[in-house]
């Protein structure tokens, strides 16, 4: 686990095809992409201790969009091993969905991420099936090189880089649509936030909400800067009750639910001094970076089993 420092960012490579675990822009999905400098790419490292877990457990969330990393008990999409991956809230003091255990591997320098339900996170295609973007958990049965990943870590910024620029969207209807493809307007959702303390903590009784149509980050940092009449603060989103806040750095998510908790903190405050933020424009270290091994897993038992 000592790959996982709490509360840092890594990314996850897939050792065999290169690609980076990518929470899909819906805030739902999870799949592979090449884009290492998207946020999208960035997950924040949640190091657990439950009651009802006798040893820690490791956590992931999206540095874009604050859920978190989630196997499911559905089946993965056609040309794809195993069970759904998605992204959940962390609403309960317990959600076995999210917790996994880091393995590392001895012929690479990787890992295998072990959901407590003894299924293994898994990329899915290849060079000839490269249209297959997947990520899935499946049994320990089926360990393979596909379910090797490279750690990633990636340094802080300095200071909040902010939310991204204004995006196009309709934010209205049309009584009557004339063009076939017109695009709807996003749905409207309720906004529950309020003001942090300066050491960044906050009463879980003193939300307020609104209404609110898009998905602009932009547009909904000037609704709050009016409604909490302050300028100078940082958006941080959390995705439910026991989730760590994250500063917001992506557009909201187009797919999820119908609430969405934030929370201000002054930007001068000492809370806000505890926050980071991953700089995605940091090229990994390839030269220290593990060969890619093809080789048929002959010590697979040995390497999911050790502590």
């Amino acid at each position: 686990m000592d790959r996982f420092p709490d509360g840092h960012h890594v990314r996850l490579r897939s050792l065999l095809l290169g690609t980076y675990l990518h929470a899909a822009d819906d805030g739902i999905g999870v799949r592979l992409d090449p884009d290492q400098a998207s946020v999208n790419a960035a997950w924040t490292v949640h190091r657990y201790q439950g009651e009802d877990y006798a040893i820690g457990h490791l956590l992931l969330h999206s540095a874009a969009f604050g859920r978190y990393l989630a196997a499911t008990d559905s089946w993965a999409p056609f040309g794809q091993r195993g069970s759904r991956l998605e992204l959940r809230e962390f609403d309960e003091p317990e959600v076995g969905e999210i917790m996994w255990e880091a393995r590392p591997r001895k012929r690479n320098n990787a890992v295998l991420l072990r959901h407590v339900s003894d299924r293994l996170l898994r990329a899915n295609g290849g060079r000839l099936f490269n249209w297959n973007s997947g990520v899935t958990v499946d049994k320990i049965e089926n360990l393979s090189a596909m379910n090797r990943w490279v750690v990633e870590p990636i340094p802080p910024l300095q200071a909040y880089p902010g939310v991204p620029n204004p995006i196009a969207e309709p934010l209205s209807s049309r009584k009557f649509m004339c063009l076939p493809l017109e695009r709807e307007p996003p749905p409207v959702r309720v906004i529950r936030f309020q003001r942090a303390n300066a050491d960044g903590t906050f009463n879980e009784d003193g939300w307020t909400e609104f209404q609110f149509r898009g998905n602009s980050s932009y547009l909904l940092r000037l609704e709050l800067l009016v409604r909490l009449d302050i300028v100078d603060f940082i958006m941080c989103v959390r995705a439910g009750r026991y989730g760590r806040l994250t500063p917001m750095l992506a557009n909201l998510p187009s797919g999820t639910g119908d609430t969405l908790d934030i929370v201000a903190i002054h930007s001068l405050s000492p809370g806000a001094d505890e926050l980071r933020y991953p700089d995605m424009d940091t090229a990994p270290d390839m030269d220290a970076a593990p060969d890619i091994d093809t080789e048929p897993d002959v010590d697979a038992e040995t390497d999911v089993d050790a502590a």
